[in-house]
This record gives C-alpha cells, sequence and structure tokens, in this order.
C-alpha cells in the first residue's frame, strides 16, 4: 500500500498502470496443464493413473471436479477400453468409461465426461426439458474401485485404483444451496 501511495504521490500515472499491468500478467497467467501423476516412463509394461485418485461423491462437487484417466506402455494406434469395476457382492458394477486411440508414443488420456459422472457414478436423471440433474436414487457405494484398461488389438491390460469418498458436510452444503437455487433437482 505504501508503494501504492508513493507513486501516486508523485503522480506518476505510466509507472503505476505498468507496474498494475505486469502484476496482473505475472499473476493472472493459467499454469501449465500438467500430465497424469504416477505413470513412469521406464515403467517396462502397460500402465493407468488416475488423477484425483480420491474423489468426493458430492453432486455439485463430482460434477466439477475433472477425472483424468492416463496410460503408458500400450501399442501405438492400438485402441483401449476403460472401465470402473468394483463394489460390494451385492451391488457389484462394471462402469464403461470411454474407448480412446492410443498415440505414437504408446500413451493415452481419458477425462471422464459429466454425463458418464451424472448418470453412472451420482446415478442422476435427467429432466428432459432443461438438462437439469434430477436426484432420484442413491450414489453408487463409497469406497475403493478398480479402473481397468485394456487394449483391443493386443490384449495389453493394466489396474489402478480410485476412491470414491461419502460426502461430507461441506458437500452436502454445496449440494443442498444448488437445490435451493433450482440447479439440481431432488423428486419427491
Amino acid at each position: 500500500m505504501i508503494l501504492f501511495q508513493h507513486i501516486a504521490g508523485k503522480r506518476c500515472g505510466f509507472k503505476l498502470w505498468m507496474f498494475v499491468i505486469i502484476m496482473l500478467m505475472i499473476c493472472g497467467c493459467a499454469p501449465k496443464k500438467k500430465e497424469v501423476e504416477g505413470l513412469f516412463t521406464n515403467y517396462p509394461g502397460p500402465q493407468i493413473a488416475v488423477e484425483p485418485y480420491v474423489v468426493s461423491l458430492g453432486i455439485a462437487t463430482m460434477l466439477k471436479t475433472p477425472i483424468e484417466i492416463g496410460g503408458l506402455g500400450f501399442d501405438p494406434g492400438d485402441s483401449v477400453l476403460v472401465n470402473i469395476v468394483g463394489g460390494a457382492e451385492k451391488e457389484k458394477i462394471s462402469i464403461p468409461i470411454n474407448s480412446w486411440l492410443v498415440s505414437d508414443t504408446g500413451g493415452f488420456k481419458v477425462i471422464i465426461s459429466k454425463e458418464i459422472k451424472m448418470l453412472e457414478l451420482l446415478k442422476l436423471d435427467l429432466d428432459p426439458a432443461d438438462h437439469k440433474p434430477i436426484i432420484v436414487r442413491d450414489t453408487i457405494p463409497p469406497g475403493a474401485y478398480v479402473i481397468k484398461a485394456e487394449s483391443v488389438k493386443s490384449g495389453k491390460k493394466a489396474e489402478c485404483v480410485i476412491r470414491f469418498e461419502a460426502p461430507n458436510k461441506m458437500d452436502r452444503i454445496k449440494d443442498w444451496i444448488q437445490v435451493k437455487l433450482r440447479k439440481i433437482k431432488k423428486r419427491t
């Protein structure tokens, strides 16, 4: 604040504006898009990793959290099928996430879509009129699930674990606010 008063007191408008512009450029620049952590380039076989590996099952939090699955060590040009598998004995689930083409380096990157999150993980319905989510049943049970990736041609397989946690109090407050703002509907 003292620096600002010093510059403004000397009627250095140009210097002040240059300082503000430079600070906005430094502070306002977005960070470089990071790769999925947990992949090792020296590992001999296929591997996958998920970022983040712990996700809350709160509706507002889940829909805003990008879940990325990355893989290495697959054959270039091959297709990879990605599934989430797990659950208790009575509630075994297998959710197909996506199929993806492997790049020339043997890697791939899949982002779980908002539709998969809403319809399969959170078990919401969509209102056909305005495409807002409708809460009709419980989400998948919290716990550890296995993400499996299998290449189509070569049959190479890789697995990693993702953990879905029950919504905490903050998530429930966010969901309650979303219901009150009518961004999420609750079937009665």
